[in-house]
């Protein structure tokens, strides 16, 4: 398995680090990639948040792409122009669709 973001691309924090005064949303550049092995996951040293000299380490399911954080971002703003009656209705169709997801997956045997 190889890392999910190379070295040098933007990644977006997904939860704050009040350590050091980052917030969700914050955007950084890949300088460093390691395998955490705790975790089986990938791990990567940040820079560049807009404050000098600070070099973060988070695990892969810290972040995100600042493609996927943008879509995320015009996903949200159409859902608080909807109305109440339209959430109730995308509420039910997103539990309609998280359960054909679950009946989908294959029988474990």
């Amino acid at each position: 398995m190889k890392p999910k973001y190379p070295l040098f691309s933007e990644v977006v924090l997904l939860h704050d680090i009040p350590t050091h005064n980052l917030k969700r949303g914050s955007v950084a550049t890949v300088v460093e990639q390691y395998v955490a092995t705790e975790q089986q996951q990938y791990g990567y040293s940040l820079e560049g948040f807009n404050v000098p000299n600070v070099t973060v380490e988070v695990d892969e399911s810290q972040v995100t792409s600042t493609e996927q954080w943008q879509k995320e971002m015009e996903i949200l703003e159409k859902l608080h122009r909807l109305s109440v009656v339209k959430l109730v209705h995308l509420e039910s169709y997103i539990e309609k669709l998280l359960n054909e997801e679950l009946t989908d997956l294959p029988k474990v045997s």
